[in-house]
């Protein structure tokens, strides 16, 4: 072993990370201008604007997963085992998931207090179809089968504090005041590695201003909030973990005041 002495300067961050593992993935985004080159698509459900599709290169994450950080990319990656994904059943496999994260998320950011968004919403996504069973007469699908079909941020600064005011009131929880609201959400793989449904994350911090859309959200339960899509900008840093376990998941804001 050889050691090197002297004025040595540390590679900056961004340049050893461009060296990571990458793939190359289809995305969609709003379009930023009438004339914006790539493949135009319909709009995704609950949206009314302009989608656009790009090629975007998506590095590994693994390598660097110790780096990441809430406040600066945005999103972790965090090693806890759930005791409730060995439930099949939908709706029993959300109630229990529920029990188990919110006491772990009021634990990991030492919070006053931890409710629900959405009435408790986790949504579970299959694309064969087959980890849970449907019933062919059901109507309201327990598991979809389809991801957001563009790059977003589900809670603009506008609809964050409203979303959290009325999932309040409709749980009966009188709405208290507060120094800081983070709306904090979980991605995590139910199937054993190899996914082929890996989730996509921007880095935050290379972001700007004007790649963000102000625009409105139509659930299919009726509720409408203002929510964020992105517009798309070569210069953003997109990651993703390959061969996710039971025993890890994403944690990463949808807002804070």
């Amino acid at each position: 072993m050889s050691s090197i002495m002297g004025n040595a300067k540390r590679a900056p961050e961004s340049a050893s990370r461009e060296h990571l593992e990458c793939v190359q993935g289809q995305i969609g985004f709003a379009r930023r201008t009438p004339d914006e080159k790539g493949q135009a698509t319909t709009p995704t459900p609950g949206y009314d604007f302009p989608k656009v599709i790009h090629d975007v290169t998506v590095r590994n994450a693994r390598p660097i997963a110790d780096e990441l950080s809430l406040e600066k990319e945005g999103f972790v990656l965090v090693q806890q085992k759930l005791s409730c994904l060995n439930e099949r059943d939908p709706d029993i496999l959300r109630k229990k998931y529920m029990e188990e994260m919110v006491p772990f998320i009021k634990d990991y950011f030492k919070a006053s207090w931890v409710q629900t968004v959405d009435l408790g919403g986790v949504t579970i996504r299959s694309l064969g179809g087959n980890s849970f069973s449907r019933p062919a007469n059901e109507t309201k699908f327990s598991v979809r089968a389809h991801g957001a079909g563009h790059a977003h941020i589900d809670y603009s600064p506008v609809g964050g504090p409203m979303i959290a005011a009325r999932d309040s009131q409709l749980q009966g929880i009188e709405i208290r005041p507060y120094s800081r609201l983070m709306i904090i959400q979980a991605w995590q793989a139910v199937s054993p590695p190899p996914q082929d449904f890996p989730l996509a994350f921007c880095d935050a911090s290379s972001i700007e201003d004007a790649d963000l859309l102000d625009t409105y959200y139509r659930s299919p339960h009726g509720v409408t909030h203002k929510s964020w899509v992105l517009r798309h900008n070569p210069s953003h840093r997109w990651y993703y973990v390959p061969d996710l376990t039971r025993d890890e998941f994403f944690l990463f804001k949808g807002y804070d005041s």
